[in-house]
């Protein structure tokens, strides 16, 4: 097939389009080699693949990329949630604006099926049990008072007991994004399905949840906890996390998304879902950063600050059945594992990125705040 990539260039999309042009694909990438991602002088990895310069919200040059194209993978997108709190012009014109120029690109050219690249960042919370009353609910985010205390996890609205967080689920969990980068996540999935509703453009959803791996931007220090703690760890310096380290989160390893999506390409039965793309095995960040210490050869240094970020949730974790039952796949490569060859690409290919600069205008515009210890 001839398939485009939107953000091909970026770490999802270059592991993508190397796969693909192995499977024997045609492929044409088109990125804006932003520089906050790329850097001033990017270096591209991407053989036998036809690559295009421009942005998303450019229609002439989205179409001159369509043109007999059969699969869009929609990648583009700006990420993190912690810049998209104060950079809301800039996220909803990219991921909403910008999935609008391409839906209507794949529409004018007779594209079979756009794939969305979504986030576990549109439900929120997710949904939550409560052991006392029984009660189920779902939250877009945690009561401010409480983080203000230093009480992070969630309590029941109805009786103030504690509760147990669900597995996400695409039908069962509400989406309830929390924050602004989760609203444009969730704006671009209504925009697919919509266009796939009225004009029959096969369109699928995938939620991707923490992926890492090689590639990622080592210089963005809004993306990738992961290189954060990379950073922080060989530099010799102590390794905050944030509130009491104890969130969970779902890692997954790039080749097993890169997987998800070929088998989601051109692949009629998944037209019009939505599928989680997660392990379904949950690793809390203290235990995150010091696997990262033990990775490195150094004695965990770790300051747990008690400060907390806006737009935050406290746990995500996805539940994977429907994509074992759609595609027949479930990721293989462990955390462990996966972290492994992480540190070894990180450890060759490493960059400073401005972490503290970024926490400090997350300060100034006090989305990122102290609770009580």
């Amino acid at each position: 097939m001839r398939i485009l990539i939107t953000g091909g260039a970026g770490f999802i999309g270059s592991h993508l389009a190397r796969r693909l042009v192995h499977d024997g694909h045609s492929v044409v990438v088109l990125d804006n080699l932003l520089p906050q991602v790329h850097g001033e002088s990017p270096k591209l990895d991407l053989p036998e693949c036809e690559f295009i310069r421009g942005d998303i919200c450019d229609a002439e040059a989205v179409a001159r990329a369509m043109a007999g194209v059969e699969v869009v993978h929609h990648l583009a997108a700006e990420t993190g949630v912690g810049q998209s709190q104060y950079e809301i012009k800039r996220y909803v014109s990219t991921n909403t604006y910008g999935t609008s120029v391409v839906l209507e690109a794949a529409l004018a050219a007779g594209v079979g099926q756009v794939v969305i690249a979504s986030s576990r960042a549109v439900y929120g919370e997710g949904q939550q049990l409560c052991a006392q009353c029984g009660q189920t609910f779902c939250l877009a985010g945690r009561n401010e008072i409480d983080l203000e205390a230093g009480r992070w996890d969630v309590h029941c609205p109805h009786c103030g007991g504690e509760v147990a967080p669900a597995l996400m689920q695409e039908d069962e969990t509400s989406t309830a994004p929390a924050s602004i980068y989760g609203i444009t996540k969730l704006q671009q999935e209504q925009l697919a399905l919509g266009v796939s509703r009225t004009r029959g453009l096969g369109a699928t959803i995938l939620r991707f949840f923490n992926v890492f791996g090689p590639g990622q931007s080592m210089r963005n220090p809004y993306v990738g906890v992961l290189g954060t703690f990379f950073r922080r760890v060989l530099a010799g310096q102590p390794t905050e996390i944030y509130e009491d380290g104890l969130m969970r989160r779902d890692f997954i390893f790039v080749d097993d998304v890169v997987e998800a999506l070929r088998l989601s390409g051109g692949n009629p039965s998944t037209f019009g879902q939505t599928l989680n793309v997660g392990t379904g095995i949950s690793v809390n960040l203290l235990e995150a950063a010091t696997e990262m210490f033990h990775a490195l050869g150094k004695k965990p240094d770790l300051i747990i600050s008690g400060r907390y970020r806006m737009g935050d949730v406290r746990h995500a974790v996805a539940d994977i059945s429907r994509l074992a039952s759609k595609l027949n796949f479930q990721p293989r490569i462990s955390f462990a594992e996966g972290l492994k060859r992480y540190v070894e690409w990180a450890l060759a290919n490493q960059e400073d990125a401005p972490d503290n600069r970024a926490d400090e205008q997350l300060v100034a515009l006090n989305l990122l705040r102290q609770g009580r210890r």
